[in-house]
């Protein structure tokens, strides 16, 4: 009898170390990701990054967090409540110089990659009689969310195309979706739109969208090198027979400054040997390549993934 005990026993504590074991190799990094409001290009692509990540990688479990946008997404890092993040580069900017919104309360972080191409284009319904931004002043116009990047962006544009929405027009405050319904039930009578939102916008309603000029753009990204230029071809957008001139805002993923260089070297190469998948969940993604993935774009990169960069020969510097 005590033979089978001991022999129970013994067993016993085996089967024990091997699920302790278990525990320990099954352990998850959890990081949460700020993203923006729902319809938006970033909360989209977020969402696809997440659940690629995750399928490849189950060491690790991204969360994608619903939230204001870049503004939001910023401070909420910089209070260590995400570790994770994706902004306009403008926005980061402000942050790690400590500058606009974010004066006197400086925010650093490191950029793990560069994303898809990011254009806000200003649309009204082909009805109006408005075609130029000079056309804007006094109209009920909505600019995106109050806390946003979007509506940071949007501020920017209109002053250089010379509006101030504090006095030109009736700024709209509204997150990205909210807008695209309020533009076609005649709340505003125009928006800044992400391109999905104009796309939907379009299928129900004809359109029509405010081109930059030339000089405009030129002064634009002059003053401001965290902007690129993009023209949008003709028939991109159903009805929008002409070629749009707008910024290309940009898109960075971020993470905290102070995030161990191994994590996010694996999150950068998980990241990029995973494009495909991405772009199978949110098609726009197919634009992204691993060569734009490491370009720059006003913010400094992570030591992490300059390290991936550099074994794949896609570091420059």
């Amino acid at each position: 009898m005590r033979k089978k005990i001991f022999y129970l026993g013994l067993i016993f504590f085996i089967l024990l170390s091997f699920v302790k074991g278990d525990l320990i190799n099954a352990q998850v990094t959890q990081l949460s990701m700020g993203t923006a409001t729902v319809g938006g290009i970033l909360t989209n692509l977020g969402m696809s990054i997440a659940q690629c990540v995750n399928k490849a990688s189950p060491e690790v479990n991204i969360t994608a967090e619903i939230t204001e946008g870049s503004v939001e997404n910023l401070r909420l890092m910089g209070r260590k409540k995400l570790q994770l993040a994706l902004i306009t580069p403008q926005i980061g900017f402000f942050a790690r110089k400590g500058i606009a919104m974010f004066k006197d309360n400086p925010v650093d972080f490191g950029v793990v990659v560069r994303l898809l191409p990011n254009t806000n284009v200003w649309v009204v319904l082909e009805k109006s009689d408005i075609k130029s931004f000079s056309d804007l002043k006094g109209r009920k116009v909505g600019v995106g969310p109050a806390s946003g990047g979007l509506g940071t962006v949007a501020q920017t544009q209109l002053q250089f195309n010379g509006i101030d929405y504090k006095k030109d027009i009736k700024p709209y405050f509204m997150g990205a979706g909210e807008m695209a319904e309020a533009l076609k039930d005649g709340t505003i009578e125009a928006a800044i739109l992400t391109a999905e939102l104009t796309h939907l916008v379009a299928s129900t309603h004809k359109i029509r969208i405010i081109s930059w000029g030339e000089k405009e753009i030129n002064d634009l990204i002059t003053k401001n090198p965290v902007y690129g230029r993009y023209v949008i071809p003709p028939k991109f957008f159903k009805g929008v027979d002409y070629p749009v001139l707008t910024p290309d805002n940009g898109i960075q993923m971020i993470c905290q400054k102070e995030m161990p260089e191994e994590m996010v070297y694996k999150l950068t190469k998980t990241i990029i040997e995973n494009l495909e998948c991405i772009a199978k969940i949110y098609a726009p993604a197919k634009e992204i390549t691993p060569e734009w993935a490491a370009s720059e774009l006003g913010n400094p990169f992570h030591p992490g993934s300059i390290k991936y960069f550099r074994e794949r020969g896609l570091w420059k510097k």
